[in-house]
């Protein structure tokens, strides 16, 4: 993906209110991806226990390509609603390992073990994992990059941004797909883009955001907010250096609101300083659906990380 111009975005940016029929062309034309976790060619560490506050989510599986020698680390964090979900959902992630980048896929505490800020500490935990590990298992620990859709998204997001307030602990990338970002925020955003949620009110004692913060999220905005990862960038020093970001969302998603990735793109940019900074707007795409599984569109992601992890 070519380097936007900030009038380019601030396009995108208006874009986002707008109904999903007014955006207009799509990517062009390529092979749906291959299914499955990561291709052949890795030596696999399974099981490996990064911290001790759960002893079935805190685990993480490392793939290592083989014949590269210390490769840069994309770090896996799958989705799910903060609910469901696992370390093996990996999606397109042979690419990853084909294009000589390892693969760390984490597991985390869910809503129904431990509410937030349980997610946002085994995250930190397992990157401190890495962190102390690339020697063992063959990696470069100072070329890391998070990777996240919906649920990860956000907590993809978060790491990225948390990880910022120290240099030594500096991510160099975060891929966020779709993710919610101000929960307080869903359903109005929701409606602004004339769209009915197909998971129910974010308000609702029901809901995944509301399961994670262990109350209702339209009762409760200041427990809501404190599981966004607006605050914590809000909080960074002025002088912080954030990863290069690539955020994606599906202008048709349902599930989550295009205006909630637009947040995230929009605070990342009113930021002092330079930024790298991608925000793409997928046409005839939903939640994880359309352009999300097309070669050509993972293919960008790919490039976007080996660009900044430096292979």
């Amino acid at each position: 993906m070519p380097a936007p111009t900030l009038a380019r975005w601030l396009v995108l940016a208006a874009l986002l209110a707008l109904p999903a029929q007014a955006q207009e062309g799509g990517p062009p034309p390529g092979d749906l991806l291959p299914g499955g976790g990561p291709g052949p060619g890795y030596t696999l560490h399974a099981d490996l226990a990064y911290a001790d506050s759960s002893a079935t989510a805190n685990l993480l599986d490392i793939y290592v390509p083989d014949g590269v020698a210390n490769p840069p680390l994309v770090v896996n964090i799958h989705g799910g609603g903060f609910a469901m979900g696992d370390k093996s959902d990996l999606d397109a992630l042979d690419m990853f390992t084909r294009a000589g980048i390892a693969v760390a896929s984490i597991n985390y505490r869910l809503s129904d073990e431990a509410i937030w800020p349980a997610q946002r500490e085994d995250v930190l935990d397992a990157f401190a994992f890495l962190r102390a590990h690339g020697d063992e298992y063959g990696y470069d620990e100072t070329r890391m990059a998070s990777y996240g859709a919906s649920a990860g998204g956000h907590l993809s997001a978060l790491a990225g941004i948390a990880l910022a307030a120290d240099p030594a602990t500096a991510l160099k990338a975060s891929v966020v797909l779709f993710p919610p970002v101000l929960f307080s925020g869903m359903d109005a955003d929701m409606a602004a883009v004339g769209m009915t949620p197909a998971m129910g009110s974010t308000d609702d004692a029901r809901s995944a955001e509301s399961r994670l913060i262990g109350a209702p999220v339209g009762e409760n905005p200041d427990l809501a907010m404190a599981a966004s990862p607006l605050p914590a960038l809000a909080a960074l020093p002025p002088d912080a250096q954030l990863p290069a970001f690539l955020i994606l969302h599906g202008a048709d998603d349902r599930n989550i609101s295009r205006i909630q990735s637009g947040r995230l793109f929009m605070a990342i940019l009113s930021r002092p300083g330079t930024r790298d900074l991608q925000y793409g707007l997928l046409p005839d795409s939903g939640h994880g659906t359309g352009a999300f599984r097309r070669l050509d569109v993972m293919l960008d992601v790919v490039s976007f990380l080996r660009a900044r992890l430096g292979t």
